[in-house]
C-alpha cells in the first residue's frame, strides 16, 4: 500500500471522528440546523465509504468515488458559506476554518484518486 493511501486513510478517520463528535453535539445539545447536519451526515458517509473503496481496492467503485467525493466538496462549500455568519466568535471561526480545510482536503483527494500513481496501485493485479 502506498504512503499516500495511508496518509489519506489516516486524514479520512479524523475527519472522520470529529465529524462525528459534531454530529453527537448537534443532536444532543442544539437543534441543528439542517443544512449543516445534512452536510455533516454526508461527508461522514462520504468518508467511511472511501475508507472502504481504498481498504478493498474496489475498482468499480472508484468513478462513483471521484463524483461523490465532489458532489460533497460543494456541499461542504456551501456550508462553509453558511458559518461565516458566526465567523467574529471564536468557536464560529475555528469551525469556518475547519470547514474549509475539509473543502480544500477534499479537492486535493479528487485530486490525488486521479493521479497515475494511485491509478497504477488501483488496477495492479494483486
Amino acid at each position: 500500500m502506498p504512503t499516500g493511501v495511508k496518509n489519506v486513510l489516516i486524514i479520512n478517520l479524523l475527519i472522520m471522528l470529529v465529524s462525528g463528535w459534531a454530529l453527537f453535539n448537534m443532536y444532543t445539545e442544539t437543534g441543528a440546523e439542517v443544512l449543516i447536519a445534512f452536510a455533516t451526515w454526508s461527508l461522514f458517509g462520504t468518508l467511511a465509504f472511501a475508507q472502504v473503496v481504498l481498504l478493498s481496492r474496489m475498482r468499480k467503485a472508484w468513478g462513483m468515488l471521484r463524483a461523490l467525493i465532489y458532489v460533497v466538496a460543494l456541499l461542504q462549500a456551501l456550508t462553509t458559506m453558511v458559518l461565516t455568519k458566526d465567523f467574529f466568535s471564536l468557536w464560529g471561526a475555528l469551525i469556518f476554518f475547519g470547514s474549509l480545510f475539509v473543502v480544500i482536503y477534499l479537492i486535493g483527494l479528487r485530486g490525488y484518486l486521479n493521479s497515475d500513481g494511485f491509478k497504477q496501485w488501483l488496477l495492479k493485479l494483486q
